[in-house]
């Protein structure tokens, strides 16, 4: 019985209402998160079933193939689209036809076919993003193996029909197409494939996100856990109450958490330039000159945009330790401390989770707005930004984070400039309830 009183007792203190909202809050989130990727997944699929094609050959041996590619022999009918590509520039062409790739059949395909040549293929693609679920198949990349197939059923027949076939063709039958690819990034393009600019830049896509989360929890655990045990152990009365200003006090603990934060920061942002370099030499052993593609695609980084996807980062430590500095007033003991972090480490997860597997441009607007009201939501996308040229909406969500962080400090220095830094707290009604025992 002596147990059951004590495990009572301890799970009574340990299971607050903060503690049981917490856990209320992190299925909302799961569930919103989940949503997202969901539908991420969903869009990815239909566009794995789109094929986007433009025949310029437009022979007799180009249409059975293409009849072949909607109706393939023991599968699905598939959806194809034909467009016309009047140029050279691709980027400009996808704009027009608000299309994201296409396979190119090129003048003289069948010519070379008849001549038991390889016949080359284009396959032109636009990357918007470097999240997972963005650079899945699509239904053109798909195509080109179909095609393959078509052209290698083909050529077989005619072959056969006119007797054996010689060494040379034989020897063309087992590959008889090539693929020359085209990746657009923004409006540059590069004859190369995107999936080696995936595999490339990947390591960035993911480093961004895990320092940044990194960063939110590590500065918000710093200042609320010493606001939170120098209010416990009573030196924060003994410290406001000495002859100095208490904005002075709040301006040094803010000072000098930015400061370890920000070393915190730089160093983050050293080890992962010195991180991506490694990664893209590594790389750079299967393609000649992937540095000056990746260079020429604008998909590495400056100086200048190391310093401001710093600038970003280092705004989201200012607000994450002006929120963590106003919930640690709020914290009314030790062992409930730790749950008043739960709300920033959440806000912190779903951009972290978001911005690795969906491009969060691509979202429904009303999800999408949401996920951009939080704050960190900028900093996780910011490297993304910088290199897909949405400068909108790096400079926007910049402009955001400073009226926040400068809405959250004025709230912080209301708080620690007045009496309520000792009486503020969270009762859910627990005064109330004090309240009406004493008039009892």
């Amino acid at each position: 019985m002596k147990f059951m009183h004590l495990f009572k007792k301890e799970l009574k203190e340990m299971l607050t209402i903060t503690t049981i909202m917490t856990m209320v809050f992190t299925v909302v989130i799961m569930v919103m998160a989940g949503s997202a990727m969901s539908g991420a997944v969903e869009d990815a699929k239909e566009e794995s079933g789109e094929i986007t094609i433009c025949n310029l050959d437009d022979t007799e041996f180009t249409k059975a193939v293409l009849k072949f590619l909607e109706n393939p022999a023991g599968g699905d009918k598939n959806e194809v689209k034909y467009v016309d590509i009047q140029g050279d520039d691709y980027s400009k062409e996808l704009d027009r036809l608000d299309i994201k790739n296409v396979v190119i059949i090129p003048k003289g395909f069948s010519e070379h076919i008849e001549n038991s040549e390889q016949a080359t293929l284009i396959y032109v693609t636009k990357m918007t993003s470097l999240s997972s679920f963005s650079n899945i198949s699509t239904g053109s990349s798909n195509a080109m193996n179909l095609i393959n197939a078509a052209v290698k059923s083909a050529f077989y027949n005619s072959k056969v029909n006119s007797g054996a076939l010689s060494d040379k063709e034989v020897t063309m039958l087992e590959a008889p197409i090539t693929i020359d690819e085209t990746t657009i990034v923004a409006d540059r393009s590069e004859k190369v494939a995107a999936s080696l600019i995936v595999a490339a830049t990947q390591m960035s896509n993911m480093f961004l996100p895990i320092c940044v989360f990194i960063l939110v929890i590590y500065s918000s655990q710093m200042i609320l856990n010493a606001v939170a045990t120098e209010k416990l152990d009573k030196t924060l009365e003994t410290l406001l109450s000495a002859p100095v200003s208490r904005l002075s006090v709040l301006s040094a603990k803010m000072l000098a958490a930015g400061v370890v934060a920000g070393l915190n920061a730089i160093v983050f942002m050293f080890g992962m330039s010195k991180m991506t370099e490694s990664v893209t030499n590594m790389t750079s052993e299967s393609v000649d000159n992937l540095d000056e593609i990746l260079k020429n695609l604008g998909l590495t980084l400056s100086v200048g945009d190391y310093v401001l996807v710093g600038l970003q980062m280092f705004m989201t430590i200012l607000i994450t330790l002006a929120i963590s500095l106003v919930l640690g007033v709020l914290v009314k003991d030790s062992k409930s401390a730790q749950s008043y972090i739960m709300p920033i480490s959440l806000m912190a997860m779903i951009p972290y989770m978001l911005s690795m597997f969906v491009d969060i441009n691509t979202l429904s607007p009303a999800l999408k707005y949401v996920v951009y009201a939080i704050p960190f939501t900028h900093t996780f996308t910011a490297i993304q930004n910088v290199m897909f040229d949405n400068m909108t909406v790096f400079w926007g969500g910049f402009a955001y984070q400073a009226v926040l962080l400068v809405v959250c400090m004025g709230f912080a220095v209301k708080v620690f400039t007045s009496d309520k830094i000792f009486t503020m707290t969270l009762s859910f009604g627990k005064k109330k309830q004090k309240e009406a025992n004493n008039e009892d």
